[in-house]
């Protein structure tokens, strides 16, 4: 609980406006794929819900651990001016100390129960009485007698006073009601720790006023003075003793011409009282063993009070060892305890600390952060981006003209990165690429630039028609030598489109019968197909043979130079079907698209 501050600060509307960037910059700057910002955007979700119930849960247990507390503060305060909470210090007392618990021991009955808050029933009697709070005209004293709540209290008072915490807390110690060295110094670790932890908890080191109480059998005529020092600086433990030590001097001087005697015991004995705590309370409560002075002890003072001395109590043993004196013991009356009024007057009284300005200034450190978490991922993505459009354009440029496959599929990358561009440039940079300086407009007329100088390579002529009489002879089926001559033209075109496949076509004239020129036709067709395969090293598989016999005729067969025209072999690139179906083209006009 007091690991965490609590004092007014909006902790849940913190966390949900943290969870609100995080969702932001997952679903608008976010360079991770759909799958892990849902995941993490459910993690974030998730979190946020975790701490404000654990917020939620804290607060409540605050209120109700301290609702008593300041409760009996506004029944006190009622018919008081408004204003007096800010303008009258407010002072937490830890009554838990040793003088409490050996006044306890001492005046409660056996079988009394305890109240609420772990004190025995009526051991506030002799600072508060039955009350939790006093008010004096120096000071509100509350009272604290768990350390466990102190934490708690002093982010309570914080709250009920806007933001102004506790100006200090007062610890009194009965020196007179101590005669165990492990009890003191288990109580002085206790409450340096509470005291640290409320320090903590309400955001300041929360200044420490220690008041030592001496009892005496035979006090002066006069009220006994506080003696010590406070102010806003911490305390020099060395040069406390000598301080008090002027200063009960010149108590002692200013007496002189009224009583002497008891001025002066009383004056021994705070002086020794003096040098005690200096040297068995205080080095223990700051913790100077270990270097460290988690406690401000901003106030020091001791005073004497009319009780009960003990001559078993750590500070007459220290009195005997310096003073060779015992210290006589007898019935008194009952403890009468004076606040520490004086010392809590040098103690500045602590500024207001809102918690709406830090509140502010954390809203816009996480907005701050956010907007350079988001201009880092659009960054990160710009520069993605860029790469990949060098990228395609680099690689279209690397492929040669004669690759004119692998430079289609290259500048279709192209094309689809000047889209994108397009779509950028005419309804806007989207905000994951808008924040990181946008940089994918230079690309754009390069890109357009690369699309517009494309060249498809030259379409190959449709059909190469050859001379049959060139190849055969009349009524033949059988190359003549020197053929290949004529056949050198269609064996180039048909390098020059390796992916195309051939159909080499046979037609005759209209003399003889029409079987017979089928036949004649298909043959001639097929003596061409495996002149060709042989020559270019092609498997016969990309070709196809068609005889059409006098079933096609250019000419008119009537005339010698018709016939002759009509006579011949055509040989013609058609595309992969496979290919076609693939592309979801089919070709139109060549049925041997279909052969294998």
């Amino acid at each position: 609980m007091t690991g965490i501050r609590l004092s007014g600060y909006p902790y849940r509307t913190l966390f949900v406006w943290i969870a609100t960037l995080a969702l932001i910059w997952l679903a608008a700057f976010s360079p991770w794929s759909f799958t892990w910002n849902a995941v993490c955007a459910a993690l974030v979700v998730l979190m946020v819900v975790v701490a404000i119930v654990i917020a939620t849960r804290r607060i409540r247990e605050l209120r109700q651990a301290t609702r008593y507390v300041l409760s009996a503060i506004d029944t006190a305060l009622a018919s008081l001016p408004s204003d007096i909470k800010r303008n009258t210090p407010l002072v937490i007392v830890v009554v838990g100390a040793p003088y409490i618990e050996r006044t306890v021991r001492e005046t409660r009955p056996e079988g009394t129960p305890l109240e609420e808050g772990g004190d025995p029933e009526g051991s506030l009697a002799d600072l508060f009485g039955p009350d939790l709070v006093r008010i004096t005209d120096t000071a509100i004293w509350v009272r604290s007698n768990d350390p466990t709540r102190l934490a708690q209290l002093a982010d309570a008072l914080k709250r009920w006073r806007n933001g102004q915490g506790p100006d200090a807390v007062a610890y009194p110690i009965a020196a007179d009601r101590i005669d165990s060295q492990p009890s003191l110094a288990a109580a002085l670790k206790r409450w340096r720790v509470a005291i640290a932890e409320a320090s903590r908890a309400v955001g300041y080191p929360l200044p420490v006023c220690v008041a030592v109480y001496a009892e005496e059998t035979d006090p002066a005529a006069d009220d006994c003075p506080w003696f010590g020092v406070s102010g806003g600086g911490d305390l020099r433990i060395e040069a406390l003793p000598a301080l008090v030590s002027s200063r009960l001097e010149h108590y002692t001087r200013v007496g002189m011409s009224i009583d002497p005697e008891p001025r002066a015991r009383r004056a021994a004995r705070l002086d020794a009282l003096a040098r005690w705590a200096c040297d068995a309370v205080l080095p223990a409560l700051i913790d100077v063993q270990r270097g460290s002075h988690p406690l401000r002890v901003n106030g020091f003072g001791v005073t004497a009070i009319e009780g009960r001395p003990s001559p078993h109590s750590l500070y007459s043993q220290f009195v005997a060892s310096i003073t060779g004196l015992a210290l006589s013991t007898v019935n008194g009356a009952r403890l009468a305890c004076p606040f520490p009024e004086t010392l809590i007057r040098g103690i500045p009284p602590q500024p207001v600390r809102r918690s709406l300005p830090r509140a502010l200034a954390h809203t816009f450190a996480c907005l701050a952060a956010c907007f350079c978490a988001a201009a880092a991922a659009s960054a990160w993505q710009n520069r993605g981006l860029v790469e990949r459009v060098v990228a395609d354009i680099s690689r279209y440029k690397a492929i040669v003209p004669g690759q004119d496959a692998a430079r289609v599929d290259a500048l279709k990358a192209v094309k689809r990165d000047r889209d994108e561009l397009e779509r950028y440039a005419t309804s806007g940079v989207p905000p994951r690429l808008g924040l990181g300086l946008y940089r994918g407009a230079p690309l754009l007329p390069i890109a357009n630039a690369l699309i517009a100088g494309y060249q498809p390579p030259a379409l190959p002529p449709p059909t190469i028609e050859l001379d049959s009489l060139s190849l055969f002879s009349t009524g033949r089926a059988v190359l003549n030598r020197g053929s290949n001559r004529v056949l050198v033209r269609a064996l180039e075109m048909i390098k020059a489109h390796p992916g195309k496949r051939v159909l080499v076509a046979g037609h005759t004239d209209s003399v003889g019968g029409s079987y017979s020129n089928l036949k004649l036709s298909e043959a001639r067709a097929a003596s061409v197909r495996d002149w060709l395969a042989d020559a270019s090293g092609i498997p016969p598989t990309h070709f196809a043979i068609q005889g059409y016999g006098d079933t096609r005729p250019k000419a008119s067969n009537d005339t010698e130079a018709g016939r002759a025209a009509n006579r011949r072999v055509e040989i013609t690139l058609i595309p992969d079907c496979r290919d076609d179906r693939s592309s979801g083209l089919t070709p139109q006009g060549h049925p041997a698209c279909s052969f294998e």
